[in-house]
């Protein structure tokens, strides 16, 4: 009995030592930029939306690529009718792997977001990737 007792005590114990730890990291939904594994160029994704006095919206929005690529940042100024609508367009091309793009719009009463396109371009200027992001919406 007593060599039994020990066998199940080794085993349990054998069993312990095999056990594989397994950790899965959470995910912050509003976070405006990330950086996901399917992406092939792009590095990092961010926009901003913020609402200053007097109506002043600073929109903002960051491309950065791979080494050898291109970043390009379009950004949509949207506001919510029946439907969202671009009220206004801002985009530049980078010469290197970060592309920045900072501009204040004033606005009247309603509901506000941002969409922003990232691309990565290659050499040759073709699109690698592209990725859109949308901003938390604004209401002033």
């Amino acid at each position: 009995m007593k060599k039994k007792v020990m066998s199940v005590l080794a085993l349990v114990f054998i069993v312990f030592l095999i056990q594989t730890n397994v950790y899965a990291e959470t995910v912050d939904s509003k976070n405006s930029s990330e950086i996901t594994p399917n992406y092939v160029a792009i590095v990092l994704c961010y926009n901003n939306l913020t609402l200053n006095s007097g109506g002043k919206l600073s929109c903002e929005g960051r491309t950065n690529v791979q080494m050898g690529y291109t970043a390009e940042v379009k950004m949509e100024l949207q506001k919510l009718s029946e439907d969202w609508t671009t009220i206004k367009t801002w985009e530049d091309t980078s010469d290197d792997e970060e592309m920045y793009l900072y501009k204040d719009w004033y606005v009247e009463k309603g509901s506000y977001r941002l969409k922003t396109t990232h691309t990565a371009l290659d050499s040759s200027g073709d699109v690698i990737e592209t990725v859109t992001k949308y901003s938390e919406t604004v209401d002033y």
